[in-house]
């Protein structure tokens, strides 16, 4: 699980250097470049949910129920970091549907504006502003990315502590 985490982070961070650091020679070539992003995006959300939500949902019960064999003052402690567990594991639950969704769209769009664009249907400038609209969303649904990743990352080295001070 470990292995596969650091494969997609450095994935995908090879990936965005490559975004970065090369200058797309044709608008089609920034679209399709922006189209991979968003792919890239998609296949981390559900790594997300397969390495960190699930063993998450499974760590927190087991967290949960070991509460009642500490001492008062670790409980707090603990039962803080359950609560803002639950809290990210929940805001992750609402979310997920709504980026998959919102990135299923935003690769509809593009795959749309990319054929406006190959049969000059739309002005290079009009392709263009429309592509700028495109990229704010899709970095929009980046950002959300790498915030869950570190969120429910974190939460899951919590929960394995936990776990491992019971022991």
């Amino acid at each position: 699980m470990r292995k596969s985490c650091i494969f997609l982070i450095t994935a995908l961070a090879c990936a965005t250097l490559a975004v970065c650091h090369s200058k797309p020679q044709t608008t089609v070539d920034k679209i399709e470049q922006l189209k991979q992003q968003v792919s890239n995006d998609a296949t981390s959300l559900e790594t997300i949910e397969k390495e960190h939500a699930e063993p998450l949902r499974r760590d927190f019960k087991t967290c949960d129920s070991l509460l009642q064999y500490l001492d008062e003052e670790t409980v707090k402690e603990r039962f803080e970091q359950l609560n803002l567990t639950q809290a990210y594991l929940q805001q992750f639950g609402e979310l997920k549907p709504v980026m998959a969704k919102k990135m299923d769209y935003v690769v509809l769009q593009l795959d749309r504006l990319k054929a406006d664009a190959e049969s000059q249907y739309l002005s290079d400038s009009l392709v263009l502003v429309y592509l700028a609209d495109e990229t704010k969303v899709a970095d929009t649904l980046h950002q959300q990315v790498l915030y869950f990743q570190d969120r429910l990352g974190g939460c899951q080295k919590s929960l394995n502590q936990m776990k491992k001070d019971k022991k």
